[in-house]
């Protein structure tokens, strides 16, 4: 009994979970009722290539599923209907989609809806990945300030008249629609739309920016008439050619002042101590007042309410001068900026500028923004290390030769140089304040990277300020598992031990932590061995011999030297890319060893010493298109040398020549590089 019981509850739970689950299922259905390729056929608006997903088009789409607007294509008419559609897409207001179905010219019904996502002004549009939603999803976010809300606002229907759809028939007639072609594009896009149009088995798609005003737009024009005359006049200029900008009355310090005194500081940007460089994009209608007003594409993220107050005031602005066309006014679109600079009495001060130049400006700014991060958080070690850097650049210039600018210095000053030929420093004894932020950094213990950055430039600024050495200096640069070479290697020394008080050091720490990461990576890659750090008796080395040529498979060559014998071994490594993923990976081609002579490791040994590797710096690379990069290590138990090099000389392709001719192996482009 108690069984049967048992059996019969059971058999109810799985009922439940199964109704539960079907709704769940039926409730996934409806949000994703339409996939973005259910609309039109591939290729069905330009046959040379499928662009609709990154044009206009795709953004019609995507406010179509917005408002869950069912593909023409879907629906199956009654015998004699006919379905005619508009997909209307003005700036700055809500898409309105109308639908007129007539049936043998008895019954003639009007629908429309009107999209809840607010449609912004919309420039350099891109659609870029294909998700639930569409081509664009998380993207588009960056494009557009606009409000992505699914659903409608507003709903309607009626019937229409004999007359009314005796208009819509003429001018359908008198266009040929069901012979239109499926676009016409243009670079002047003023007031895109979608028309649809289905007569029996026969259905067209028309998408138009530029629309011919003869022909579809009077029947565009007659359609919104019939949902909401607000609509029918929606083109919206940008100032440029044959129109003329509005204007604020008084002129642009006029607007200014009126901002100034308007916007309210937020309150909790004030306690943070935050900047922002606000954007809002509106209307300026033709009687001049301000019409829909939303946030800029191209803004920042904004956590403090910095846009929406800018948006507040600028809809309190009065009246401005309209935009005119050949002398008509007309809508025109206003792009506003505004740069929210807290008041002089809380902004941090740090001394007094020496110079009023514009490099003492982006110098200040730089300082005062790191300085408004760290009163946030004073533990953060990247903080603290952007603000010693800062310090560090007017450091480096205190001591610059008076030497043209180099390619680093274009690049540190951003292609500014000639404000900084002065030599002069801004802040007070940059090399103090540069060394205090570095010793912080250290104190924080951040990741090594980090720490072996610094690391010159902290032992460059005691010497120059004659301090003593501060031990958290001290890392252990040749313990960091899988690095094929110190991190701080390639950093060329004098051979006096002295440091160049004028050289930038840490910029030559992030080249050799670069070519550290990239040398690393290929020969883990290979599955090659770290050599620098081994224990070697009197009698042994090794040697590895590299190249990494930009259009053609690397190669390793690596010779171990010990009591009984010589080895040689080789690895091919090929590169491949993957389009999907849009990254490189790497795969053996090729892989061998062999026991070699005396007489040819000693003739290798001449081939090393014809290269005077222990003259060679450690690093020799200029800037260049394409090539490859040559690596030769050498490690015996007197130490490790290393050199990398984009510009070898004859005797360094002479040695890899000959060990090529050890392997029988055909790589003859290595004397391509």
């Amino acid at each position: 009994m108690h069984s049967r019981r048992n059996i019969y509850w059971i058999t109810i739970l799985i009922l439940i979970l199964s109704l539960i689950s079907m709704g769940s299922i039926s409730a996934q259905k409806h949000r994703d009722r339409w996939k973005f390729e259910d609309y039109f056929p591939e290729n069905y608006f330009y046959p040379e290539e499928d662009t609709r997903k990154n044009d206009k088009v795709g953004e019609m789409i995507f406010y179509m599923r917005l408002a869950d607007i069912a593909p023409l294509k879907n629906i199956i008419p009654q015998k004699g209907e006919t379905i005619l559609r508009l997909n209307f897409f003005p700036e700055f207001a809500h898409p309105l989609f109308v639908e007129v179905r007539q049936v043998d010219n008895q019954s003639i019904q009007l629908t429309w809806k009107k999209g809840k996502a607010i449609r912004g002004y919309v420039e350099h549009a891109t659609f870029t990945a294909l998700t639930d939603t569409g081509w664009v999803d998380e993207t588009e976010r960056k494009y557009y300030g606009n409000d992505w809300k699914k659903g409608v606002c507003d709903v309607g229907s009626r019937s229409l008249t004999l007359s009314e759809w005796q208009q819509m028939s003429e001018i359908l007639e008198e266009i040929d629609f069901l012979n239109y072609p499926h676009c016409i594009n243009c670079s002047e896009s003023e007031l895109p739309y979608m028309l649809e149009y289905k007569k029996g088995r026969k259905s067209v798609s028309y998408y138009t920016e530029c629309p011919n005003e003869k022909k579809e737009n009077r029947l565009v024009k007659l359609l919104v008439s019939l949902v909401d005359t607000t609509y029918v006049d929606m083109s919206i200029y940008s100032s440029g050619k044959d129109v003329v900008a509005p204007a604020y009355p008084g002129g642009k310090d006029e607007c200014e002042d009126f901002l100034r005194n308007a916007i309210q500081y937020p309150a909790s940007a004030i306690r943070d101590l935050k900047e922002y460089d606000a954007r809002v994009c509106f209307i300026v209608e033709k009687n001049g007042t301000i019409g829909m007003v939303v946030k800029d594409s191209y803004s920042g993220k904004d956590g403090y309410g910095f846009v929406d107050e800018l948006i507040r005031v600028v809809k309190t602005m009065p009246k401005w001068e309209p935009a005119t066309k050949n002398g008509e006014k007309v809508r025109c679109h206003k792009t506003l900026c505004y740069n929210y600079v807290l008041p002089k009495e809380i902004r941090p001060q740090y001394g007094h500028p020496i110079l009023d130049t514009e490099r003492d400006t982006s110098c200040w700014k730089a300082i005062e923004t790191c300085y408004r991060d760290l009163l946030c958080d004073s533990f953060n070690a990247e903080n603290n290390l952007s603000m010693g850097l800062n310090y560090y650049q007017e450091y480096l210039l205190e001591n610059k030769s008076t030497e043209p600018p180099t390619y680093f210095d274009s690049l540190i000053y951003e292609g500014h140089w000639e404000y900084y030929f002065d030599r002069t420093p801004v802040v007070s004894h940059p090399g103090d304040s540069a060394l205090k932020y570095f010793y912080k950094v250290m104190d924080l213990n951040p990741k090594v990277d980090m720490l072996t950055r610094i690391y010159m430039p902290v032992l460059q600024l005691e010497q120059q300020l004659h301090r003593g050495h501060n031990p958290l200096v001290e890392l252990p640069f040749d313990t960091v598992e899988g690095v094929h070479l110190p991190y701080s290697y390639l950093i060329d020394w004098l051979k006096n031990g002295q440091l160049d008080a004028a050289k930038d050091y840490y910029g030559a720490a992030e080249d050799s932590y670069y070519w550290v990461g990239f040398y690393s990576n290929m020969m883990t890659g290979m599955k090659e061995p770290v050599i620098y750090n081994d224990s070697l008796q009197e009698d042994e080395a090794i040697f590895r011999f590299s190249i990494f040529p930009s259009f053609h498979a690397s190669v390793a060559f690596r010779v171990t030297k010990s009591k009984k014998s010589m080895m040689l071994h080789w690895k091919i490594l090929r590169r491949n890319y993957d389009p999907l993923k849009n990254a490189f990976f790497y795969t053996f081609k090729k892989e061998g060893h062999k026991r070699i002579s005396s007489a040819k490791y000693e003739c290798l040994l001449q081939y090393i010493e014809n290269v005077h590797l222990d003259e060679l710096p450690r690093i020799n690379h200029v800037i260049m298109c394409d090539g490859a990069e040559w690596v030769i290590e050498r490690k015996t138990n007197k130490g490790f040398k290393a050199h990398l090099t984009n510009q070898p000389g004859d005797d360094i392709k002479q040695l890899y020549r000959f060990l090529v001719k050890l392997t029988d192996k055909k790589l003859s482009y290595i004397n391509e590089y």
